[in-house]
C-alpha cells in the first residue's frame, strides 16, 4: 500500500484540486461558494484525474527511474508497471464517471480533454519541451475554471486562470533552464534558443501576469484588502525575475510562492 500511495502522490493532488474550490468561491465572490455540493464533486474529479496523471508519470519514466530514481515504487519493485497502468485507468474512469453523471456536459468534456492531454503529455508531448510546458500550464489554469463552472463562470475567474497559466509557464521554462544539461531526451526551449533568451521569455510572462493583477480591483470593485494582498504577490513575482539569471532554483521557487500569495489574494478579495 505504501508503494501505491507514493505512486499516486495524494498530497500533491489534494493541494492542486483545492484550486477548484477557490474557483467556486471567486465565481460567486462570497465565502458562501463553499456551500455548493457540486463544487466538491468537481474537486473529486480533479483529484482522481491528478492521481492518475501522477501514476502515468512514473509509468512512462520507469526505465529512466531505474537509473535516476531507483527507490521509486516501480523501479524498486514495490508496484509492477502493469498494476500502475491499470490503477491509472481506474482512477481516470472514476473521475470521468463522476463528471458525466453529476456535473454539466461541458465539465465532462473538459475532464475528457484533461485526461487526453495528461496521457499524451507523458507519452509524447513532454519531450517537445515548450509544447509540453504550455499543456501543463493550461491544465493548471483550467483547474480554477473547472471549479467555477460548478456554479458559474465569471470574468474574474478567467483572469485568475490566465495569471496561473502565465506564471506556471514561466516557472516551467525556468526549470528547463535549470535542468538543461540533464534533459537529454527533451527538446526544451533553452535547447532551441539558449538559456538567456529563455529566461527573458520567462521574465516577460511574469511581467504580463503581474499587469493583470489590478483588474479585479479596478474593473470589478474588489476591496483594498485584495489590492494590498496581491501587491505582496506582485513583489515576490518581480523579485523572482531578478533571480532567474543567477539562481534558477530560487527563482522558480519564488514564482511558486508568488502563485500561492496570488491565490490568497483572490480568496481575500472574493470573500471580503
Amino acid at each position: 500500500m505504501k508503494g501505491y500511495l507514493a505512486l499516486m502522490r495524494p498530497i500533491n493532488a489534494v493541494m492542486a484540486s483545492f484550486g477548484t474550490v477557490i474557483g467556486g468561491v471567486i465565481a460567486v465572490e462570497n465565502i458562501r461558494g463553499l456551500l455548493y455540493p457540486k463544487l466538491y464533486l468537481a474537486m473529486a474529479v480533479v483529484f482522481l484525474v491528478l492521481l492518475g496523471g501522477n501514476i502515468l508519470n512514473d509509468y512512462f519514466d520507469a526505465d529512466t527511474d531505474k537509473i535516476n530514481h531507483p527507490a521509486r515504487p516501480i523501479p524498486s519493485g514495490q508496484v509492477s508497471r502493469k498494476s500502475a497502468k491499470y490503477l491509472a485507468v481506474v482512477l481516470f474512469a472514476l473521475g470521468l464517471l463522476i463528471s458525466i453523471f453529476t456535473l454539466n456536459p461541458l465539465q465532462f468534456l473538459i475532464a475528457v480533454l484533461a485526461v487526453f492531454l495528461l496521457v499524451t503529455y507523458e507519452w509524447k508531448t513532454k519531450a517537445w519541451g515548450l509544447v509540453g510546458n504550455i499543456i501543463i500550464s493550461s491544465l493548471v489554469g483550467l483547474i480554477f475554471v473547472y471549479g467555477s463552472m460548478s456554479i458559474k463562470l465569471t470574468y474574474v475567474v478567467i483572469v485568475l486562470s490566465l495569471m496561473a497559466f502565465l506564471a506556471n509557464l514561466a516557472r516551467e521554462i525556468v526549470k528547463d533552464v535549470e535542468d538543461v544539461s540533464g534533459d537529454v531526451n527533451r527538446t526544451t526551449l533553452p535547447k532551441k534558443i539558449g538559456k538567456g533568451l529563455s529566461l527573458v521569455a520567462a521574465a516577460i510572462l511574469i511581467i504580463i501576469a503581474v499587469t493583470l493583477t489590478p483588474i479585479p480591483y479596478v474593473f470589478f470593485n474588489w476591496s483594498r484588502f485584495y489590492a494590498v494582498t496581491v501587491a505582496l504577490s506582485d513583489v515576490v513575482f518581480i523579485v523572482s525575475v531578478f533571480y532567474f539569471f543567477n539562481d534558477q532554483t530560487k527563482g522558480q521557487n519564488l514564482i511558486k510562492i508568488g502563485m500561492i500569495l496570488g491565490l490568497v489574494a483572490f480568496l481575500v478579495g472574493s470573500a471580503i
